[in-house]
């Protein structure tokens, strides 16, 4: 290889001792304090796997990060940091063998910053190259100067994120955090699964992967003699930043390193078992292609296996093939038919053991090492916080601040009229340049690891002397208050609007339509159907047209568009689902008096796009239909349906215009119910609702709980006076 020899390499600092044994429940409370403020668990952590322990010297000669295997590096040939005492005798043991050793180790220095280092390290317990007392251990270490006295700081890195590192009275910073740690009794060896179990804490996905330079020399992760750029941090931060007070120098509080020295030297061991399978670049969707985060259910994994082989995979601790077929070359691209439940999978390649048929002592197969995956299916939710732009405002240069409920999150904004496209990685305490007179709306949205793009949350406002909209175009919200609306008609044609309260209430109502409603047959509140940021009503009359009345951003309306000029009269049911497709524009679904459902696709202005089946037949047997949000706390839109018998179903959407399978949340007793509306999340909690009028005019709201719904709260009376209810 064309790695430097040993006395091109760097020198370690020689005033930081080989670690001595520390007990597993100290270093486990040790780390456990570096990484509280992630709120993740070390011992939940790990490697894939770890190879046989070699007896010739009693380390395991690899662990796997289910990538890549690393060998135990202690030859000067190979370029270690650590090499026998004499490196130009071969290593022996004990006799001419390092006190410590490593499978992986990167670092990084510049600036205040002498020393970062994350390592998987084995060692002896006393120094002494004494067979018996191997050990190991996940190391990080922090070595700082030049900082303030006493001041607390915090590095982010790619194992996490420290903080609370507090500089001595010299302004230095010496620490060193142990995992891991394993020391043999009388009579138990090294539990080295347990080493790789616990290596450098849990980042949300399944193992915390080994570091690798950019373009890095053939058969390593990269050149310990040479620092370069990296990728592979499993936390994200190919960087080390330290932040606190003159932390990149005198009035610099931030210091960033990006260039790493690291040691991983390839193994080439052969046990016979298939090669760990590789989450396909095609499955591994989002801002990564290697970080084994996907929102695909049902990935497919590429495994190496010679040809003609029959290869299984096997998905966590289950011994049944859950896909199974031969390989064609060296390889073989294999789906999983069955979607996995979002969470962390273990995925193991299998294939039959030849020698099984003629050693009773073989195994019936070999199995590879696991690779980790993290399915993420669930769209992050983004939230605006203050301070925002008063309305009207005479600031031209407005910022905006916002998170989501997903860590990890990345965020694209939009300022319309003047920014229309999309900003990818937008950061929270986004500022436009100086904008011109006009009513503008913000709108953000979260899109986590996985690739899930979450609904926009809005702004609307006015620069100048005009106020802009207090809607923000959220579905049933017709004052932008934050919380749904209720709409009613009388028989006398009069509507009626109930404000939402926070606390799940409604407010007294408003009359916003005088007269004429009796003609219209269904009355649906769709969220900001023409895109001016402010939720509208639409309504159809009875000779079969379509109106849009758009909303005035204070539970009023402003005049009505024809958007459908005829035919409806031919629906048996409309429903307002919100964005039933994907494209983050509100949609109608229409039943037709044949049983089969229509989408209606809306273009973001007012209009339809082409219609879609969304579902073939058998709908006129249910005897109600109503939007529901994203009910199940995942990414798509949903519907409820009511059946003759009663019984209420929860339809999810598959987020691009169609339905997966159907399940009950109301097994009976839902044929009293006069009508059924979707609010949203009508009380304090963050799960949507659904509202039913008794027909004895009760109004009762049932809570979601994610999955079903909650007991149910009387919030109205007489509310049988109205003839029909906006859906």
């Amino acid at each position: 290889m064309s790695l430097a020899p040993r006395a091109e390499l760097p020198s370690r600092p020689k005033n930081i001792p080989v670690k001595r044994l520390t007990t597993t429940i100290t270093a486990a409370a040790m780390l456990a304090a570096v990484f509280s403020p992630l709120s993740i668990s070390p011992a939940n952590a790990g490697l894939s796997g770890v190879g046989p322990v070699d007896p010739n010297n009693g380390y395991p000669t690899w662990f796997s990060d289910g990538t890549v295997k690393l060998q135990f590096c202690y030859t000067a040939e190979l370029g270690c940091l650590s090499t026998p005492p004499n490196a130009g005798a071969p290593a022996s043991y004990p006799d001419n063998f390092p006190e410590e050793a490593f499978w992986f180790a990167a670092e990084a220095s510049g600036g205040n910053l002498g020393l970062y280092e994350a390592a998987l390290e084995g060692a002896h317990l006393n120094d002494a190259v004494v067979d018996g007392e191997q050990i190991g251990f996940a190391r990080l270490r922090f070595r700082l100067e030049g900082l303030v006295p006493n001041a607390s700081y915090t590095v982010t890195h790619p194992y996490g994120v420290t903080e609370g590192l507090v500089a001595d009275a010299a302004g230095e910073i010496d620490q060193t955090f142990d995992e891991g740690m394993c020391a043999p009794t009388d009579t138990r060896a090294c539990d080295w699964e347990g080493v790789g179990a616990a290596f450098l804490g849990d980042y949300q996905v399944n193992t915390a992967t080994f570091l690798r330079q950019l373009n890095a020399p053939a058969g390593t992760l990269g050149n310990p003699a040479v620092a370069a750029s990296v990728t592979g941090a499993p936390s994200g931060n190919n960087f080390v930043r330290v932040d606190g007070p003159n932390a990149g120098g005198p009035g610099v509080n931030t210091l960033t390193v990006n260039q790493f020295t690291i040691q991983g030297v390839i193994s080439d061991a052969v046990d016979g078992a298939p090669g760990t399978p590789d989450l396909a670049a095609a499955s591994d969707s989002g801002r990564s292609a290697t970080d084994n985060i996907t929102n695909v259910a049902t990935p497919t994994f590429t495994v190496d296996v010679p040809d003609g082989t029959e290869v299984s995979l096997l998905v966590g601790t289950s011994a049944t093939p859950a896909a199974t077929g031969t390989s064609t070359g060296n390889g073989y691209s294999l789906a999983l038919p069955a979607a996995l439940a979002d969470g962390r999978h273990e995925i193991r390649a299998r294939i039959a053991n030849p020698d099984f048929a003629t050693d009773p002592a073989a195994s019936e197969f070999l199995t590879s090492t696991p690779v980790g995956i993290t399915v993420d299916t669930i769209a992050p939710t983004a939230t605006l916080a203050a301070p925002m732009p008063s309305n009207p405002s005479l600031d031209r240069t407005p910022s905006f601040n916002f998170g989501s409920n997903e860590a990890n999150s990345s965020y694209d904004c939009q300022l319309l009229p003047s920014s229309p496209a999309w900003e990818t990685n937008c950061a929270s305490g986004k500022t436009y340049d100086d904008q011109a007179d006009a009513i503008y709306t913000f709108n953000v949205r979260a899109v986590d690891p996985a690739g899930n793009v979450g609904t926009p949350a809005a702004y609307g406002w006015g620069i100048g002397t005009v106020a802009g909209p207090a809607g923000t175009g959220v579905q049933k919200d017709m004052d932008g208050n934050g919380t749904p609306d209720y709409i009613g008609r009388t028989s006398d044609g009069k509507l009626w609007y109930y404000a939402g309260r926070s606390n799940g209430t409604l407010s007294p109502r408003l009359n916003i339509g005088n007269s004429g409603w009796n003609v219209m047959t269904s009355l649906l509140m769709p969220g900001d159907f023409n895109g001016d940021t402010r939720a509208d009503l639409i309504a159809s009359d009875n000779s079969g047209r379509l109106w849009l009345y758009a909303g005035a951003g204070n539970g009023r309306l402003s005049g009505r568009t024809l958007i459908g000029s005829s035919g409806w009269n031919s629906m048996s049911e409309l429903v307002a689902p919100g964005d039933f497709n994907g494209d983050t524009n509100p949609d109608l679904l229409a039943r037709d008096r044949a049983g089969k459902l229509w989408l209606y696709p809306s273009d973001g202005n007012g209009r339809f796009k082409a219609r879609t089946v969304a579902g073939s037949s058998g709908w006129n047997a249910m005897t109600d239909l109503a939007g529901v949000g994203t009910f199940d706390a995942g990414s798509t839109t949903d519907m409820i349906a009511r059946d003759s018998n009663g019984r209420l179903w929860l339809y999810k959407g598959t987020g691009t215009g169609g339905f997966s399978a159907r399940s009950m949340i109301g097994s009976s007793g839902w044929n009293s119910m006069t009508s059924l509306v979707g609010p949203g999340a009508f009380n304090t909690g963050a799960d949507h609702d659904v509202i039913a009028r008794h027909n004895d005019g009760r109004l009762w709201l049932y809570p979601g709980n994610g999955t079903g719904l909650g007991s149910r709260i009387q919030i109205g009376h007489g509310f049988n006076i109205f003839t029909m209810i906006a859906q």
